[in-house]
């Protein structure tokens, strides 16, 4: 990933590649930014990170949770 920014509000904003099958961290994917912040509030999850993957889809965003996902 590449270009990695921390905003006031605590959270981790992120550019590039975004890979579901190595990821350990609870993570959603959203339409948007906001989007990203309504799951975290109607789960009562905690948002770490945004990562935008830039690419052409309805669904560009990765949302990533504190937390990790069980094996």
């Amino acid at each position: 990933m590449t270009e990695n920014n921390e905003h006031s509000d605590g959270i981790k904003r992120s550019k590039g590649k975004f890979d579901p099958v190595t990821e350990k961290r609870d993570w959603s994917i959203a339409a948007s930014e906001e989007y990203c912040k309504r799951i975290a509030r109607n789960t009562g999850k905690r948002l770490i990170e945004i990562i935008d993957t830039e690419e052409d889809s309805l669904l560009p965003i990765v949302c990533i949770f504190e937390g990790y996902l069980d094996d």
